[in-house]
């Protein structure tokens, strides 16, 4: 019984001990994952003292790894007083099969199937791809490896072919194009400590627009076909804790996008937004969740902006893809309540609030702030949550605007909406 109480003062208690050293590291629960991976996420290193800060954070980057559902250690001594460590993690599925249903822009039977392996070979890496039909036909491929280059270094590489009915947004009219982005894309991947992850990447990619209907004058574009090279960029700041469907802690996302038309002769592109995202348990069941979206782009006067306003993206309830603009700011926030909870399911109850507004196409910045333009939606939602399969939640939402009566709907996606 001493010998209990020791340990959890050990383990709940911070410490750094100057006569005693780690003799040994081990892992446990990790049937699925090599223990090599798990020994590039751990920085603490045998015949150093021991340290519960480093301990901690260690658990934390463990637990942000797709197989893993809960992270712990346990410390024990030897009978010279050295310490021995164990990693326990308990593992989840990481082969996601996915299937989604929906109505496109032009009220299309859409649908999407998929499947993604999160753990490929118990390294860690991801590889996954979907083919989606709403009328046309897309399809998308990717591959990440963590590790590729060292024990912080990596790359992903996506290869995609996408193909849409888009709106496009002239003053107050709208016309729908058909829309074709083929692209493949490289990035290397950095983790820098526990909390800092970088990327840096290129994009080569060839859009496509031809005019199908709707608004026409002497202005419409008819068509358009370019290739065009981007230069891209991520800092990831995430303090993120993760235990079962519970979250809490801080995340910040920075990105950052130049697209060079390989035609000189075409605009420049410059796109910058960051989401702030944070999580806080309330008592045993329940969590709240908020993020912030601020984004800004090189103010051209063209349909073609990179923030849209869609029920999938920002605003639940709002429709699909039913605006743009060159800068946006969105709060979404909501609180989530386990009102089942069983060993491998359960179901969170939702209410939230979308609020949010865009700058239109050569408008001032000022616009994201006026009252005119914004968007309010509150509404309700349900998930269902099966705990033995990585991000296998269900999402069901109802969203209602209390500025337009007339929008309002129900969105489903699958993991939650952020």
């Amino acid at each position: 019984m001493h010998y209990k109480i020791l340990i959890t003062l050990f383990v709940f208690t911070p410490f750094k001990l100057n006569a005693q050293v780690i003799k040994s590291i081990g892992y446990e629960g990790n049937k699925k994952t090599k223990t090599k991976v798990l020994e590039k996420l751990t920085t603490i290193k045998v015949g150093e003292k021991l340290d519960s800060v480093v301990l901690e954070k260690d658990i934390t980057l463990i637990s942000r790894l797709p197989v893993c559902n809960t992270s712990e250690y346990v410390i024990s001594t030897d009978s010279d007083g050295n310490y021995e460590v164990i990693y326990t993690i308990e593992e989840t599925n990481t082969i996601i099969p996915t299937v989604n249903f929906w109505t496109a822009n032009n009220q299309q039977f859409a649908y999407q199937l998929g499947v993604k392996e999160f753990n490929l070979l118990g390294e860690n890496k991801q590889i996954g791809g979907f083919y989606r039909n709403n009328g046309l036909h897309s399809f998308s491929v990717n591959y990440q490896d963590p590790f590729l280059f060292s024990a912080t270094t990596g790359i992903s590489i996506t290869l995609q072919n996408l193909s849409s009915l888009e709106p496009l947004y002239f003053d107050d009219e709208s016309a729908d194009y058909q829309y074709k982005n083929s692209s493949i894309e490289a990035l290397v991947l950095k983790r820098i400590s526990p909390n800092h992850n970088i990327n840096l990447g290129v994009i080569f990619f060839n859009e496509q627009y031809q005019y199908v209907e709707g608004y026409q004058a002497t202005n419409t574009l008819r068509s358009l076909d370019e290739l065009k090279l981007s230069f891209k960029g991520g800092f990831d700041y995430n303090t993120l804790k993760y235990y079962y469907q519970y979250v809490e802690g801080f995340r910040s996302l920075l990105n950052f996008q130049h697209v060079m038309p390989v035609d000189e002769s075409n605009r420049k592109l410059t796109v910058f937004w960051n989401d702030f995202l944070y999580y806080k348990r309330i008592h045993q069941k329940g969590n709240l969740a908020t993020r912030l979206r601020l984004g800004i782009s090189s103010n051209n006067d063209s349909p073609f902006a990179p923030f849209a306003l869609d029920n999938n993206l920002n605003i639940r309830g709002v429709g699909n893809i039913i605006d743009r603009g060159t800068g946006v700011m969105v709060l979404n926030m909501e609180y989530r309540h386990t009102v089942i909870d069983k060993k491998w399911f359960s179901m969170q109850t939702n209410i939230f609030v979308d609020a949010g507004n865009w700058r239109k196409t050569g408008g001032e910045l000022n616009g994201l702030v006026k009252i005119s333009g914004a968007r309010l939606h509150p509404g309700i939602g349900l998930r269902f949550i099966h705990k033995k399969i990585y991000n296998a939640v269900l999402r069901i939402d109802y969203g209602f605007s209390v500025i337009n009566e007339k929008q309002q709907g129900l969105v489903f996606g699958v993991g939650q909406y952020f």
